[in-house]
């Protein structure tokens, strides 16, 4: 096999001529950070079957969860199939509608709240006893004013990315990721749904689901039920009596839920943008990657 010299003066492609599209997903490969269940789980898996210095082409393997690093849930992840209207939204992730999956979005600015954290928990040293009530459910008034404090309004048919300033964590400290990040309970799911009609749902987190609210905690993520009641002295099954509320109804009315956004979003933060994330067609797969992107309205034709 003869080798290919690199000739750069017949390059023809121009990214500055393009449109600019920002990533909103985050890197993963063999030390992605997973959804911690309770006892061992499998890392990701990237054996190579054939070599450069052999076969002159790389082919490599994938094993692993489906739902790892930036990704969508599909309905068949939690519900039944006698829960969903299969025709209207489908319920493997291949058979959800791409009409649904691209739209105009708004990216709300909530990192305040990684700053606020970050203060309670230097503030604690750390000591769960005494962190208090440190975890945040995301409530509609926080939707209200963030939208608002950047002119931004969420529109019936809109995707909404919410910028909590967790992503910082992602690969740096992925206890404070998972068992603290600000996120979504049964009110704002609610009202998300059907007050203000949305499309899409996502945002710098690790699961649609605020982390208190899998119920019962103690089986789920014991670790946190206990650090819960330690901070607290209250009962995370009183507190947070269901499990993934928001991920079950959600998708059970055919709004795209995307974990662990990412990436680039600083940069558009505060901005109404086009919003697009699609799932690759897997068969029965109950989730998948997506590369989370957005644009600016307009900017492609």
């Amino acid at each position: 096999m003869a080798y290919m010299p690199l000739d750069k003066s017949k390059f023809y492609l121009d990214k500055s001529t393009m449109p600019k599209i920002y990533d909103l997903s985050n890197p993963w490969g063999v030390d992605t950070p997973l959804w911690p269940f309770p006892g061992p789980r499998q890392d990701l898996l990237f054996p190579r079957g054939q070599y450069l210095e052999r076969f002159h082409k790389r082919t490599m393997t994938y094993t692993g969860t489906l739902h790892a690093g930036t990704h969508m849930d599909a309905p068949n992840h939690v519900l039944h199939l006698e829960e969903c209207d299969q025709e209207r939204y489908g319920y493997s992730l291949d058979e959800i509608p791409l009409e649904f999956c691209i739209g105009t979005g708004v990216i709300l600015d909530m990192t305040h709240l990684y700053d606020e954290f970050q203060a309670k928990w230097n503030a604690a040293d750390g000591v769960p006893s005494r962190f208090g009530d440190i975890w945040v459910e995301l409530k509609p008034a926080d939707f209200e004013k963030a939208a608002a404090k950047d002119g931004l309004e969420i529109r019936p048919g809109d995707w909404v990315v919410v910028n909590t300033g967790f992503h910082r964590f992602w690969r740096v400290n992925n206890d404070k990721y998972y068992n603290y990040y600000p996120g979504m309970g049964p009110e704002v799911c609610d009202w998300l749904l059907f007050e203000k009609k949305i499309k899409g749902i996502t945002g710098t987190w690790g699961a649609t689901d605020a982390p208190l609210w899998h119920h019962p905690l103690k089986e789920q993520m014991p670790w946190l039920d206990a650090i819960y009641t330690e901070a607290t002295g209250r009962s995370a099954a009183v507190d947070f009596p269901d499990y993934e509320y928001c991920h079950r109804k959600f998708m059970q009315y055919g709004v795209c839920t995307i974990e662990n956004a990412g990436g680039d979003v600083d940069l558009v933060t505060g901005k109404r943008m086009t919003v697009a994330a699609f799932p690759f067609r897997c068969e029965m797969a109950d989730g998948g990657f997506v590369r989370l992107v957005c644009w600016e309205e307009g900017a492609i034709k």
